[in-house]
Parts: C-alpha cells; structure tokens; sequence
C-alpha cells in the first residue's frame, strides 16, 4: 500500500507537483527570513535541486539553527542510497542526504515520519539535533517546519531523547491503534532525566496525533540514536489527514494539544 501511494505521489510530482513545492518553499523561506534576495536565491536553488533529483519531495526548516535542507525518498525503494549519496542523487557522499524510508508516505499522513541525517564532523545536516539536549536551547527552538507539494506544515517539538538504534517503522504497526500507543509507551520507558520535554507535554502525544521524528546516531557511540519528536500543529491547506483506525477520514482533524 505504501508502495503504491508512493508511486501516486511520484506520479503527481512529474505532473506539476514538483514546481508546487518550489512555491511552498518560496513562501516558506519568506516567512522564515528576513532577506528577500536571500529567500529568492534558495528557493531557485531549491527548485534546481527539485528537477535534478525527483526523489526530493519537501524542505525541512528549523528557524534559528543552519538545519535547512530538501528531504527525499529513493523512487526504488533502497533505504540506504542516501547514506552514501548526496541530495542530488548523483554524486556519493559520506555525509549523505536527509530522507526518509520506502515504509512511510511522502504525502505525510503517516502517524510518525522519521526522517534520517547523519551527524559528521563538519557539524552539518542532523549534527544540531545535538543541541536539543541542552534545556535551555530546546526550550529556545518551539518549532521546525516541512514545505511539501503546495502545502507548509509546522510541528511543535514536544521531546528530545535518546533511544536504542533500530527502525521504529518495522518495529511498530503504525497502521494500528495498538502499535502506535505502544510506541508512545515505550518512549516513555525511555524518558530519563536528562530527557528534554515540552512543558505541558508531559503526557506526550496520542494515536490521533501526526508525527516527525528526526532522528541522527553518533558514529562514536552507534548502538544508540538521538530523537527530536515534533506533532504537527499548523496545515496550511488543510490536507494532512488519514484514515484513522477504521474512521471516515472525511472528518480527521489535528487533534487538540495540551494547553498551554
């Protein structure tokens, strides 16, 4: 099913879908800087990007730090091409690109979206993710936005912690109710006190909620990943949604969130 939705997507994006995104990106990066030469000249970039590589299918922003980068999916299915390519597709890279796997959507409608950086030296792609753990910079940095196909997405990180390195996609059945609360419970049981939490977050997300985990893994220490969990909490265009656990997803709506 994912497959297919996938190929819908890529399908969509040849057909017009890609120059959408160029203008979400355009809008986007004009909300989040000042410099209008500036926004201009990335998204010009960003849309070079675009019709280079069709693999790249978003733009994930988060303000105030250099984490600024297209997002892809290999249209072959191979989970790793871009852990040794760069975004472009073409050209090998130790660093990589920012992307996500075969088993989540490109549309992200998912329950939790994991998209992947590596963290390098150079302190480039995911290397900031670091930062998170100190408290006062996660409490400095509310929010990280994704620009899709002619929609801007926004997400409140809500947590930052640290979990053992394996694939949450293929360990958990996040088209089931029962697999997507047993996640959450278990991120819980890895909550410890040097776990960065949102205030008023403290009984973290539901089922009903959507989900972007950035995840990067320090190659010194690569039993384990480090995680910075945002719920979506602005769609512009009103078009995130699912077929929820059995529900008419003609009436699926973000969920409320904890009150300030």
């Amino acid at each position: 099913m994912s497959r297919y939705k996938e190929w819908t997507a890529f399908t969509k994006l040849k057909a017009g879908g890609l120059f959408l995104i160029g203008m979400s990106v355009a809008a986007f990066l004009a909300a989040c800087q000042n410099q209008v030469n500036d926004t201009k000249d990335k998204a010009e970039e960003f849309q070079e990007l675009v019709d280079e590589n069709p693999d790249i299918f978003g733009w994930l922003v988060i303000p105030d730090t250099n984490v600024e980068y297209p997002i892809a999916q290999n249209i072959d299915g191979d989970d790793t091409y871009y852990q040794t390519h760069d975004i472009t597709g073409k050209k090998k890279s130790d660093k990589g690109g920012i992307y996500i796997e075969s088993c989540n959507m490109n549309d992200m409608c998912d329950f939790n979206t994991v998209i992947y950086g590596s963290t390098n030296k150079d302190g480039d792609m995911f290397s900031e993710l670091w930062n998170f753990a100190d408290e006062d910079y996660f409490n400095e940095h509310e929010k990280f936005m994704i620009a899709i196909s002619d929609n801007i997405l926004t997400y409140e990180i809500w947590t930052a912690y640290a979990r053992d390195n394996n694939d949450v996609m293929r360990q958990y059945d996040f088209t089931e109710e029962e697999g997507c609360q047993q996640y959450l419970d278990d991120m819980k049981r890895d909550w410890t006190t040097a776990t960065n939490i949102r205030k008023d977050w403290e009984r973290g997300a539901t089922p009903e909620n959507f989900l972007v985990s950035l995840v990067t893994v320090d190659p010194e220490h690569p039993d384990k990943q480090w995680v910075v969990v945002g719920c979506l909490v602005d769609d512009q265009n009103g078009t995130i949604d699912r077929v929820d656990f059995g529900a008419d997803s003609d009436n699926q709506q973000i969920p409320d969130l904890p009150s300030d």
